[in-house]
């Protein structure tokens, strides 16, 4: 059984398909035998009503000679698709052209569902692949922004560690409000006993609330009569024997 060459186009193709099947419809013993034939003829007829005018300037596509080849042409596709109908309903029954045809209608259908689906979930991952990129790029900046904030915070929590804290220079005054300073209170301490050892003396004074001081000078000072001292209230009066002792150890 001769093959239809692939590399007649058109018109040709219908003619040679056509042929072909009409050689041979008497030996096959289904459609299926003449398949690729019959495809053969769908896809001169498409390449017919594709091509018409291609590669024509517009003066040539509306000239008398291409109108006239064009028509020619599908007069002889019909006149061929009814031959082809005949011949298949003859031998396959009344309605096999028919059947062929809503065949090749649902195989077109679904061909073209096939297409819109995989269109349609190209576009969807499309979309899944966007909302990913904005939402890992939303993550991104929510975690820029935290560790800015960190950042901000440890370097502040860095210097308060770093500084060193100075207190307030207060003034005296405030100082001796707060207590911080005890301000001296001063009472008059007058000479109450001296006590002579060599070239020291040894001066005893008294004052307000029972303030005593003990204080050495020079034989040739001598002991003031009185002073300014410290109020040291409730204190106790020198030991004579210590005050000597004392006189001792100055003069060694």
């Amino acid at each position: 059984m001769e093959i239809v060459t692939a590399t007649l186009t058109g018109i040709a193709l219908i003619k040679k398909s056509v042929d072909f099947i009409k050689e041979n419809i008497n030996t096959v013993q289904d459609i299926s035998g003449i398949a690729k034939q019959i495809d053969a003829f769908f896809e001169g007829e498409a390449q017919m009503n594709k091509g018409q005018g291609k590669g024509l300037g517009i003066a040539e596509q509306f000239g008398i000679e291409s109108t006239a080849t064009d028509f020619i042409d599908r007069k002889l596709l019909e006149e061929k698709r009814q031959e082809l109908k005949n011949i298949i309903n003859l031998r396959f029954g009344p309605t096999a052209w028919d059947q062929i045809l809503a065949e090749r209608a649902n195989r077109i259908n679904e061909a073209k569902e096939q297409v819109r689906l995989q269109k349609i979930e190209k576009r969807q991952q499309q979309k899944e692949i966007i909302d990913f990129l904005q939402t890992a790029g939303i993550v991104f900046c929510v975690i820029a922004v935290i560790g800015i904030v960190i950042a901000m915070y440890v370097k502040v929590f860095a210097s308060e560690l770093a500084y060193e804290y100075k207190p307030r220079d207060y003034t005296r005054q405030q100082k001796i409000q707060q207590g911080t300073i005890i301000e001296k209170v001063y009472t008059t301490c007058r000479l109450m006993k001296q006590k002579v050892f060599k070239d020291k003396m040894a001066c005893i004074y008294v004052g307000a609330q029972k303030t005593y001081e003990l204080e050495f000078t020079d034989i040739a000072i001598g002991c003031p009569r009185k002073y300014k001292c410290v109020l040291n209230p409730n204190g106790k009066e020198p030991n004579i024997d210590q005050v000597m002792e004392s006189l001792r150890s100055i003069t060694k």
